[in-house]
């Protein structure tokens, strides 16, 4: 049986940029590598809320990424 392992975390901050000609947003994502993997989902949330303030655009969405090792 496979078991995995939980390598690394990725803070990922989504940005509305602004609309296109139809009217539909238009998103860029900002990515933060290297963060703990036992950090909480309130921890990365309060960290991207942190952040904000310093971004151009404004803050859509928040997301978190986490990559696996798999072993047999």
């Amino acid at each position: 049986m496979a078991s995995s392992s939980l390598m690394n975390t990725q803070l990922r901050m989504v940005l509305e940029t602004g609309v296109d000609v139809n009217g539909k947003s238009l998103f860029r994502s900002k990515n933060f590598n290297n963060m703990k993997p036992s950090a909480t989902p309130d921890a990365l949330f309060a960290v991207a809320l942190a952040l904000a303030p310093l971004q151009q655009h404004s803050l859509f969405a928040v997301e978190r990424n986490d990559s696996s090792d798999l072993q047999a």
